[in-house]
C-alpha cells in the first residue's frame, strides 16, 4: 500500500512536472517569437531612421548651397548698387561738364 501510494504522488508529480514543462516550452516558444518579431521591428525603425538621416543632411547640405548662394548673390547686389551709383555721380558730372562746355561755346558763338 505505501508503495502504491509513492507511486500515485510519484505519478502526480511526474504529470505535474510534465505538464509545467509543456506551458514552460510554449512560453518560451511565445517569447521567442515575440523577441524575433521586435528585432524585425527595430531592424526597420534602424533602417527608416538611417535613410531619415541621409535626408536630413541632404537637406542641410541643400539649404547651405542655397545660402551661399544667396549670401553670393547679395554681395553682387551690393556690388552692382555701389556701381550704378557711382556711375550715376558720373553721369551727373559729365552731364555738368557737357552743360559748361555748350555754355563755353554758345559765349564764342
Amino acid at each position: 500500500m505505501e508503495n502504491f501510494v509513492l507511486t500515485v504522488v510519484l505519478g502526480v508529480l511526474a504529470l505535474y512536472f510534465f505538464a509545467g514543462k509543456n506551458v514552460y516550452v510554449s512560453l518560451y516558444r511565445k517569447v521567442n517569437e515575440e523577441k524575433e518579431l521586435l528585432q524585425e521591428q527595430n531592424e526597420k525603425l534602424q533602417d527608416l531612421i538611417t535613410k531619415s538621416e541621409r535626408q536630413v543632411k541632404g537637406s542641410v547640405k541643400t539649404l547651405e548651397d542655397a545660402q551661399n548662394n544667396l549670401h553670393t548673390a547679395r554681395e553682387d547686389l551690393q556690388k552692382l548698387r555701389l556701381e550704378n551709383t557711382e556711375l550715376k555721380h558720373r553721369i551727373t558730372s559729365l552731364q555738368n561738364r557737357v552743360d559748361e562746355l555748350y555754355a563755353q561755346v554758345n559765349t564764342m558763338v
